[in-house]
């Protein structure tokens, strides 16, 4: 099965979405757009089902992420990883979101099993998918941020407006209930994960961290065999675009 979108910092390095940034020095030639969406589209959406554990709720911040990097392509194209301000777009719209609602919607994820994925794969993914709709929604966006994000708690607190602090204490928490809640034997030392500099991210051999990665290989793995997927979302964008322009 494929993987996801890999250890992307989401931090500093991230431009700032929605009008600020400038494009790099070394102008290097604009990426086609189709392309970078036909590429990276499963993977995002299988993070934002990550974070927010609905599926709707995860394709309309992507398809919102998406519109906002067509709407500026020209600029964005020509970041090193145009992949990286969609992506820190898409966290902001469900956070909002989140924040909005006060409580997850919890819809079914309507997500087939990939082709090749194992029994015991679906299994254990459909597992953490359901431990995480039991999660605060704070507690699921710093989890995730830091687990598959591998982002610092500050980091953390600058993406969501919180403090460093609360960052680490949601972090604890939603560890703690993670892993009593997938049958996990609890941390020997819970404060030694959590660094307030450094490369964040969990260490290595980390079987939480382990069970959210595989989660997320399983999610852009079924969205990638999802041949027609791309083409529907594809349109969307573009109808969304046309009712945009209309509007202006």
């Amino acid at each position: 099965m494929s993987g996801g979108t890999g250890s992307v910092r989401a931090g500093a390095q991230e431009p700032v979405p929605e009008g600020g940034g400038e494009a790099p020095e070394d102008v290097r030639a604009p990426v086609d757009f189709d392309a970078f969406f036909t590429a990276h589209r499963p993977a995002l959406l299988a993070r934002a089902v990550m974070l927010c554990g609905s599926r709707q709720d995860a394709e309309d911040a992507v398809q919102d992420a998406f519109l906002a990097a067509l709407e500026n392509w020209d600029r964005i194209s020509l970041y090193e990883q145009p992949n990286a301000w969609v992506s820190l777009v898409m966290r902001r719209r469900l956070w909002r979101a989140l924040r909005l609602r006060l409580k997850i919607k919890r819809a079914a994820l309507n997500v087939a099993q990939p082709r090749q994925a194992l029994p015991e794969e679906t299994e254990q993914a459909r597992r953490v998918l359901t431990a995480m709709a039991a999660l605060p929604p704070r507690q699921r966006m710093v989890l995730v941020m830091y687990g598959l994000y591998a982002m610092t708690h500050q980091e953390i607190a600058d993406d969501l407006g919180i403090a460093a602090s609360t960052a680490r204490g949601n972090l604890r928490k939603g560890r703690d209930n993670l892993r009593r809640m997938l049958g996990l034997d609890p941390d020997p030392d819970p404060l030694g994960e959590v660094n307030l500099v450094g490369t964040g991210g969990p260490a290595p051999g980390d079987r939480l961290a382990a069970a959210l990665s595989a989660t997320e290989s399983w999610l852009c793995s079924a969205f990638e065999e999802d041949e027609q997927a791309p083409r529907r979302a594809r349109a969307g964008l573009a109808e969304r675009q046309r009712k945009g322009t209309g509007r202006g």
